[in-house]
C-alpha cells in the first residue's frame, strides 16, 4: 500500500506500507523525489489519542538509512514523517 504527500516547494513524498494477515499496516519505505529509502527497522510502535482533538494515530519509531525516524500515520490516511535528532 502508497500514500502520497506534496510538499509545499513540489517535492513529491510516498510513504510504502506493508498489511500484514491481520491488516496491520507496517511503514517499509519512503520515497522521496523518486529515491526509495527502505526502513531498516521498526523500534516501537504505539497509538496514541490526542486529547485536544479526539484523533487516534500510530507513532512509529523506525531506522532508515542508518538514521532515527519518527512517522505518525492517522486513520484518516494522513501522514507525517519527523527526523529527532539523536541524543
Amino acid at each position: 500500500m502508497c500514500r502520497s504527500k506534496d510538499k509545499e516547494d513540489g517535492a513529491k513524498f510516498e510513504l510504502r506500507f506493508y498489511s500484514g494477515y491481520k491488516g496491520k499496516e507496517i511503514p517499509r519505505a519512503v520515497v522521496i523525489g523518486g529515491r526509495e529509502f527502505v526502513i531498516e527497522e521498526v523500534v516501537s510502535q504505539k497509538r496514541v489519542l490526542d486529547q485536544k482533538t479526539g484523533k487516534r494515530f500510530e507513532v512509529f519509531d523506525c531506522r532508515m538509512e542508518g538514521q532515527r525516524v519518527k512517522i505518525k500515520h492517522f486513520e484518516s490516511g494522513e501522514w507525517e514523517i519527523s527526523f529527532p535528532e539523536e541524543t
